[in-house]
């Protein structure tokens, strides 16, 4: 029986981490948005900015009192000479240094005050005004700045420049922090989830539930697991016991069975006698078929077991060929020299071989089944006959299930029984049309 795939989906842990970073990104971006409406309606203080990053260049490009003819901090103001003007002025009012001129008014230039800022008001476009003297200057050094436009963008800059001191530099980061804080914390809050499911993932069919995991784990997790664990016990101890009964019937069948056959055996020849000797080899394989079945669900291979896998195709091999010689079928067996270690269930083993045997020899409809062993852990099985039926593809292994024109006898369990019995021993079961004709099916199993 193989496992069906998980649904498709994101990990838990995964949305819940989305989820959290859309809601920092929110954060984050409501906080930009309300400081930065703050600071947009505020433009004498953004203002007072850029006079600020405008006295840091002046200063790196002064040479003592004076500002030289090539410098570049004159390209802003050689470039919009009726948007921006700057002057030097010292403590006596004699202008040092300017450009743009026209656009200062004199009484900006009798202000004096470490930093100021002012709007002046005039025909057409309002003047913005401000003033800075530098620390430190024995002359008393002052830069005089006016904006009457700003196509250069200063404001916009000192905005961004705002934005990027007081929300981004150290907001972002702190966001960063709580996001991966988030994470670590949702991830060690869903380990308790990986764990039960981990626990879930180990429940097979037919066998005890197994317990659940020892760390300790949430309430609401831990009342989960809990319920589910009684209610699977409750469902495995019913479904032991109905496979105990369908196994004990068929056990207390094979005597009747067999005396059947016997009786049988004793009738004169004839057409009836021989009908009644195949119905009741299909009876008899019948019970075998479900005492197999049964021993699927209880089968459980020890981790250090090795199982030659040349001694049960030997055992079968025997026990079978004179059922194949009476149905007119040659049946060979192919050993290596050397042992075939394999990590198997001897009886497992013969079951599954058995079934892939007598269903060859049944339904092949060749003349020669031939069991290989090796190479590796492996057993193949090939008939000569017509090959697989060509409606079969993955139905082949369902319980019940037989293809159209399929011989009369068979109740198509045993393609099943035997997927049953790898999947308890770890193994695969694999089929296919050989090369060279006819079916072909490999039994895997781990090595040893």
């Amino acid at each position: 029986m193989t496992d069906r795939p998980a649904p498709a989906g994101r990990p838990l842990a995964t949305i819940l981490v989305r989820r959290l970073a859309w809601i920092a990104l929110a954060v984050f971006v409501a906080n930009s948005a309300v400081v930065g409406a703050y600071y947009a309606s505020d433009r004498r203080a953004l203002g007072a900015e850029v006079v600020v990053s405008q006295t840091e260049l002046l200063e790196e490009a002064l040479d003592g009192a004076t500002l030289p003819a090539d410098s570049g901090f004159r390209d802003l103001y050689a470039e919009y000479p009726e948007a921006y003007a700057f002057a030097l002025i010292d403590r006596s009012g004699a202008v040092l240094d300017t450009m743009n001129a026209a656009l200062i008014p004199p009484s900006a230039k009798d202000i004096y005050a470490d930093d100021w800022v002012t709007r002046v008001d005039r025909p057409g476009t309002p003047l913005f005004v401000a003033g800075h003297e530098f620390d430190g200057r024995e002359d008393g050094l002052r830069l005089v700045f006016v904006m009457a436009d700003d196509p250069a963008r200063l404001i916009w800059r000192a905005y961004l420049d705002e934005l990027y001191e007081h929300v981004w530099l150290p907001i972002l980061p702190l966001v960063l922090l709580l996001l991966g804080a988030g994470t670590l914390v949702i991830r060690r809050g869903l380990a308790p989830v990986a764990a039960a499911a981990a626990w879930a993932r180990d429940i097979r069919p037919g066998r005890r539930t197994p317990p659940p995991p020892s760390d300790p784990l949430p309430a609401e997790i831990a009342d989960l697991v809990d319920a589910t664990q009684r209610s699977l016990d409750r469902l495995s101890d019913a479904l032991a016991a109905e496979k105990r009964r369908a196994a004990e019937a068929a056990h207390a069948l094979r005597t009747p069975v067999a005396v059947l056959v016997a009786r049988v055996d004793a009738l004169p020849p004839g057409e009836t006698t021989d009908r009644l000797r195949a119905d009741l080899a299909a009876l008899s394989r019948t019970v075998q078929q479900v005492l197999a079945s049964g021993r699927a669900d209880g089968l459980v291979v020890p981790r250090r077991a090795a199982l030659d896998l040349r001694d049960p195709a030997e055992t079968v091999v025997a026990a079978l060929a004179p059922f194949a010689h009476r149905k007119g079928v040659e049946l060979s067996l192919s050993l290596p020299d050397a042992p075939v270690p394999a990590r198997a269930d001897a009886e497992g083993v013969e079951l599954a071989l058995t079934n892939l045997v007598e269903n060859a020899v049944l339904h092949g409809g060749g003349t020669r089944v031939e069991i290989t062993v090796g190479p590796g852990p492996e057993l193949t099985v090939w008939d000569d006959g017509t090959g697989l039926p060509p409606d079969a593809g993955p139905r082949l292994f369902e319980p019940f299930w037989r293809g159209d024109g399929a011989a009369p006898g068979g109740t198509g369990l045993g393609l099943a029984i035997v997927t049953r019995l790898q999947d308890a021993q770890g193994g695969t079961v694999e089929d296919g049309d050989a090369s060279e004709g006819g079916a072909l099916f490999r039994l895997t199993y781990r090595a040893a």
